[in-house]
């Protein structure tokens, strides 16, 4: 019988250096500078795809195979024996990676409410179910069982875990905050609509959202316990992250009326939160502040008030952030333009995440403002990339 593995990883001295990087970012908010995890080790100027190994992997877990899964597990597993040897990989360690093909996306939170989540070619669509708030009253979610997607992510969750004998830490699957949940299931005119008319049935439809979520989580927490790290910004903090996207569509008002009640309630549940927010974030910033719950935002950059947003959160709530590059209207006239607004915009008391390695327009954005006089502190202890 074959022997399992080899399951590659770093050394004891290594994983002590990264833990105590992220202890020091996220605990002590001691570091002094922004925290570099690059997501995407085929970046680092050290690594390259011919440098992955090539010694068969035999994994462990389920004697039923998945051939696409598989081959994802072996290449993240061959990731961390290169990572190893990065000299640029900063705070960054060894991880799975679920692609959202393989358990719905977010869309899968909704199918209690009967909707029909589609993926396609990588990306997925509910279909939303409720068409009218008046039929809310009556309305009885399915079992997790009978959601096709839903049911599968927890599957493909276990899947990963138990392939790997529950070595490496896996970002956990893309999940929504209540609100955005709802949205799957009725689309957003009628979600709209319903703050102003209809009250109290989307309280009804938050309030079944919010059980969803608990739920799914506690389940994921069951399967992996604390080998589940955040989705989108991978912190060694012990949260999970909630998409909060249509925040950005909604007044404060209504934020603090339909939104933060039912994330401080998760949050108290299950522990505390990331939080990742689509468009502008100017609006809820200072109710978000108040949760004690949440404790890091990744946020689209180009559609915010960063210097706002830095006043609003002092050091409590650390950052990361989204360059805009899927809205080329939206979008920086360059990569060093970026960075560059980051630098004018933080207080030297923000926290906040590199996880792009993106060395020359950094380098630029860094030797310009050095030049003029005007470079941050907290950049210089940092240094150029």
């Amino acid at each position: 019988m074959k022997k399992n593995g080899p399951f590659y990883d770093f050394t004891s001295e290594q994983w002590e250096e990264v833990r105590r990087a992220h202890h020091l970012f996220c605990e002590d908010r001691d570091v002094g500078h922004p925290l570099f995890i690059p997501t995407n080790g085929l970046q680092l100027p050290d690594i390259s795809e011919d440098m992955l190994p090539h010694e068969e992997i035999t994994l462990a877990g389920p004697k039923k195979r998945n051939e696409k899964m598989d081959e994802a597990i072996r290449f993240w597993i061959r990731m961390a024996h290169v990572l190893s040897q990065s000299e640029y990989r900063g705070a960054s360690f060894p991880r799975l990676y679920i692609a959202r093909e393989f358990y719905g996306h977010s869309q899968r939170l909704a199918e209690p409410f009967g909707t029909t989540t589609l993926v396609s070619s990588g990306h997925a669509q509910a279909r939303p179910a409720i068409h009218s708030l008046s039929s809310v009253h009556n309305m009885r979610l399915k079992a997790v069982k009978d959601c096709l997607w839903l049911s599968r992510s927890l599957e493909t969750l276990r899947y990963f875990h138990e392939s790997t004998e529950g070595r490496y830490y896996i970002p956990h699957m893309v999940t929504t905050g209540p609100c955005d949940t709802v949205n799957y299931a009725t689309g957003t005119t009628l979600l709209l609509q319903g703050f102003y008319e209809s009250p109290k049935a989307v309280h009804q439809l938050l309030r079944m959202a919010t059980d969803i979520t608990i739920e799914h989580i506690q389940e994921c927490k069951k399967i992996a316990g604390d080998r589940l790290i955040p989705d989108h910004t991978y912190l060694l903090d012990g949260c999970y992250c909630l998409c909060s996207e249509i925040r950005c569509l909604y007044s404060r008002e209504h934020y603090e009326e339909f939104d933060a009640p039912y994330l401080k309630e998760i949050g108290e549940a299950v522990g505390p939160l990331h939080i990742q927010a689509s468009g502008p974030v100017d609006q809820s910033m200072e109710p978000t502040a108040t949760d004690p719950n949440i404790r890091h935002m990744k946020i689209w950059l180009r559609d915010s008030d960063l210097g706002l947003v830095a006043r609003t959160i002092g050091d409590r709530i650390s950052l990361d952030f989204f360059e805009n590059t899927c809205m080329p209207a939206l979008s920086f006239e360059s990569k060093a333009s970026f960075y560059r607004h980051i630098f004018e915009n933080i207080r030297p008391e923000t926290r906040w995440v590199i996880s792009n390695y993106d060395a020359r327009p950094y380098n630029q954005a860094y030797d310009q403002m050095e030049q003029e006089g005007v470079l941050p502190e907290q950049i210089r202890k940092l240094g150029r990339l």
